[in-house]
């Protein structure tokens, strides 16, 4: 597996880079990247706006939705939060850097407005892709940390469905018809303006070594504040376990509880540990991979033409993957009956740990407090007992 990326010329010394994901590229790592060597980019003139890992809060603004649920307390931001960003990197003279994965979400419009903001003569966009294969796992176990209930295989069918509707998890192919972004960036922009990195079949570190030819600084800067085994997949019996409590506890919580309580104390305690690789991951039934190098194939097609640099190999994104073993049948629509059941007791400890640790002191307010407990006597209840 090579380290790095074709060699990338450096951006103009005035260029805003705009990096928009996609999700599930490594974005978290980098952003935590970027936020830690602020002052280090600063000094070599190159601006991260702001004092947050990354700049969702814009990018949200721009979309219009909330962050989190819209009808249960979900936050949504002021549309000024873009316009001072925006305003902050004209002000800049050197290279600036802006980094949300939720801006590859935005429709045309969306994408016009952020162009007319940041200014079409400076900015230059930068997509990171992967393969649909790899990404659909993933994908949907993000959408299970947003309370998402339906099983693994039933909602491969439902998106993967040439019919579908976009009424469940409606921002999968928002993000993921990867033809259709790097186009309508392209377009807005010119394609000698949108630079695509094919992140697969690379070592993790390949995407630090390619910001920083692009912003003309030192590796070093970015990978020496590289975490490792950030934002990593959950396990088959992982995953089954947060599903089964988002159906069991998901409608009887707020946003603001469901982010404190099962994001911030469950997922991030379970996340925690470091999982052995005996233990079995999640897997893509054939047909699926099937669907998704068509799709794939499509993309690299559209991409080509559209004339964007691309760095990597771009045929990848169409390249049907081995998924390996299966966890679960391929028409099955759930996970067998006992996989949450095997979750391993160091998994059980991790999420019991955080809970404790978390205490009733922590949760803000009696609400919290009370989907607090009903929390904890759920995770009593659904737990392994050996």
């Amino acid at each position: 597996m090579p380290d790095r990326l074709p060699q990338a010329a450096p951006l103009p010394g005035d260029a805003i880079c705009l990096h928009i994901g996609i999700h599930k590229t490594g974005t978290t790592a980098l952003q935590s990247a970027f936020a830690s060597a602020r002052g280090d980019l600063a000094a070599q003139d190159v601006l991260y706006p702001g004092r947050r890992s990354a700049h969702h809060g814009p990018a949200m603004s721009v979309l219009g939705r909330p962050w989190g649920w819209a009808q249960r307390g979900g936050e949504m931001s002021d549309p000024a939060v873009f316009d001072r960003l925006a305003r902050e990197a004209r002000r800049h003279p050197g290279r600036v850097l802006i980094s949300s994965e939720q801006f590859c979400e935005a429709d045309d419009q969306g994408a016009a407005r952020v162009v007319a903001g940041l200014g079409a003569d400076r900015t230059h966009v930068v997509i990171a892709l992967r393969s649909l294969g790899q990404l659909l796992p993933s994908s949907w176990q993000q959408y299970l940390k947003y309370g998402q209930t339906m099983a693994y295989v039933k909602w491969l069918r439902t998106v993967l469905d040439p019919a579908y509707d976009g009424r469940v998890t409606p921002t999968f192919w928002r993000r993921n018809d990867h033809g259709a972004l790097v186009a309508r960036w392209a377009g807005l922009l010119g394609p000698d303006r949108v630079t695509v990195l094919i992140v697969d079949d690379v070592a993790p570190e390949a995407i630090f070594h390619t910001f920083a030819e692009m912003l003309d600084i030192e590796p070093g800067v970015l990978l020496a504040r590289r975490e490792t085994g950030t934002n990593r997949s959950m396990t088959a019996a992982e995953s089954e376990f947060l599903r089964r409590l988002n159906r069991d506890v998901g409608k009887e919580l707020s946003w603001q509880d469901y982010e404190a309580l099962v994001r911030g104390q469950v997922v991030a305690g379970m996340l925690s540990r470091a999982a052995p690789p005996e233990e079995p991951r999640l897997a893509t039934p054939a047909w699926a991979l099937d669907a998704a190098a068509q799709r794939g194939s499509a993309s690299v097609a559209q991409i080509r033409r559209s004339g964007v640099r691309v760095l990597g190999d771009l045929e990848a994104l169409g390249r049907r993957i081995d998924a390996g073993p299966l966890v679960q049948g391929d028409t099955a629509d759930q996970l067998p009956m006992d996989a949450a059941d095997q979750l391993p007791m160091d998994a059980a400890l991790a999420i019991t740990r955080a809970q404790v640790r978390a205490g009733a002191g922590r949760a803000r307010g009696r609400r919290t407090r009370r989907a607090a407990r009903q929390v904890r006597s759920r995770l009593s209840r659904a737990l392994p007992r050996r």
